[in-house]
């Protein structure tokens, strides 16, 4: 019997009892799997649920994560720190209002299907919890239909050690060519080149299933060469022009193996290049450690992106979350991104700008992009609009989200390009805390361009913020600031907008510590 197959039935065993005498009849489990062989546990915490262990990763120098999966609405859950007694704690997003009672060295709270919570404990790093939905929609492991890459012909190395590249690939090819095949990767590391998503299939990922970046650039195909960062990038796991009616989901891990690739083999990656494909959903996964921009829907459309744990680093750079691209109808929800540089944001370019020779197809305009129901952890703008509005932006929505932490809560920075950015909603927003700083900004938001490529830049307008919550409103004034009397920013509405020390709205833009103005038009402050 498997590592994994043993946690479960431990569960299965424990809890048991207790539904009996509670006189439940149907059973329900939590799904608890070891940590993958190439990572540690972590050395600052320790964690209990239902009074079994759960394995938390030792990741980076400002947090750790765990990650379960459970029927059960709620569950109990014991934190341990493991030098030292609880002296504070914080459990974020607040607004959930997650009680908990801390003696000695033990914090016990209580946490829902589907939260993911961010901890923290005195001076310590912090330890992120997600706690998903049990895995309902699970494939079975054998089958008509089903390519296992364990199963002959494919044979893949589960052990980390080899590139098993084309075993995997030719499972994908395999279920493409059946239509609506299921791609069924078991628990275990997968070290992986270059990747591509065929049309016509579902690839599902085990928990504790790992794919692996090996971080050696002979492994992979050059797709681009960012000049800022003076390395090539390759799109690791990607799509071709033309694909359609992709599934990637379960609770497995995609690893960009960052941090060794950018450092050692000078290369860095996109972990999800979605090129230029329609009717594609990723669901579950957890993404870590990219080289670069982690994931990029890119001239797509009716792209769905949901209960996606984000985890990037914060000692390097360029390694945006989510950037949504020249894409129409694309859903963002139930994610947590955290990442140095921006994890939730949307932008337009040219074909000729440095990342995007290769992009299929031309350049388009962006609209209808949800981002609802998201955590954002950065030392960048929690949600933004920019850098790069070459194309027109539209119909983009920012709703039910929380800041973590960030130097911008939220914003619109119109840098590079001279198209417009218009009909923009940011809804029911709740910034904790502004704790870094962007060029001069830490503020909660701003709206503003800067003619970065001296073209004139582009028009800014119809912007609605209502009911956020502002916790902190940093050290810097917001800003609302426009380039020319014909590049201005018009048509801004502030609703509802609640500042620190202040039970009610604001009621004008100083309330709001928006004093940097320019260029601007049309500005309402309403209070209901």
């Amino acid at each position: 019997m498997d590592q994994k197959k043993k946690i479960n039935l431990i569960v299965m065993l424990l809890v048991l009892p207790a539904f009996f005498l509670a006189g439940s009849t149907p059973v329900k489990a939590l799904e608890i799997y070891p940590i993958p062989a190439r990572y540690q546990a972590s050395k600052t915490y320790s964690l209990t649920v239902l009074g079994l262990p759960a394995p938390i990763v030792n990741y980076t120098d400002k947090y750790d994560y765990a990650h379960f999966m459970m029927d059960e609405e709620i569950v109990d859950v014991m934190l341990t720190l493991q030098d030292g007694d609880i002296l504070s704690y914080n459990i974020s997003p607040k607004k959930l209002n997650v009680r908990a009672d801390a003696k000695g060295n033990t914090l016990h709270f209580k946490i829902a299907k589907g939260q993911y919570l961010i901890v923290k404990i005195n001076k310590t790093k912090e330890l992120v919890i997600a706690a998903d939905a049990a895995d309902v929609n699970k494939p079975a492991i054998s089958g008509k239909g089903i390519f296992n890459v364990l199963s002959k012909p494919y044979a893949a190395d589960a052990s980390g050690n080899t590139l098993t590249t084309q075993s995997i690939q030719q499972a994908i090819n395999d279920a493409s060519q059946h239509k609506n095949g299921t791609v069924y990767v078991p628990i275990g590391i997968y070290k992986v080149g270059n990747i591509e998503l065929k049309s016509n299939i579902n690839f599902y990922l085990e928990a504790g299933a790992v794919l692996l970046f090996s971080g050696v650039a002979k492994d992979y195909t050059i797709s681009a060469r960012k000049a800022s960062q003076k390395r090539d990038i390759t799109w690791w796991i990607y799509t071709k022009g033309g694909a359609k009616n992709i599934k990637l989901y379960g609770k497995g891990t995609l690893d960009g193996n960052g941090k060794i690739a950018t450092e050692k083999g000078n290369i860095g990656n996109h972990i999800l290049a979605i090129m230029g494909a329609e009717n594609i959903e990723i669901d579950g996964l957890i993404i870590r450690n990219s080289g670069a921009w982690a994931v990029i829907p890119t001239r797509s459309k009716n792209v769905v992106l949901q209960n996606i744990k984000l985890f990037n680093r914060f000692d390097m750079g360029e390694n945006d979350g989510i950037d949504v691209i020249e894409s129409q109808n694309v859903k963002v929800k139930h994610v947590i991104g955290i990442a140095l540089d921006d994890p939730f944001s949307t932008k337009t370019w040219e074909q000729n700008t440095d990342l995007c020779r290769n992009w299929p197809g031309k350049p388009l305009a962006q609209r209808n992009v949800l981002f609802e129901d998201c955590i954002s952890w950065t030392y960048c703008y929690g949600y933004k609009i920019g850098q790069g509005v070459m194309q027109p932006q539209s119909n983009i929505t920012f709703k039910d989200c929380v800041v973590y932490d960030a130097a911008v809560g939220i914003g619109i920075h119109h840098k590079w390009g001279t198209s417009y950015v218009k009909h923009v909603i940011f809804n029911n927003i709740d910034i904790e805390k502004l704790s870094y700083q962007n060029d001069d900004h830490r503020t909660w938001a701003i709206f503003f361009m800067q003619n970065g490529d001296k073209k004139g830049s582009g028009p800014i307008s119809d912007i609605l913020v209502k009911d956020v919550l502002v916790r902190d409103s940093g050290k810097s004034p917001g800003k609302i600031k426009g380039v020319s009397d014909t590049n201005r920013i018009s048509h801004l509405t502030f609703r509802n907008i609640q500042m620190p020390g202040s039970k009610l709205p604001a009621k004008s833009l100083k309330e709001m510590n928006m004093t940097d103005v320019a260029f601007a038009v049309g500005v309402k402050v309403l209070d209901n």
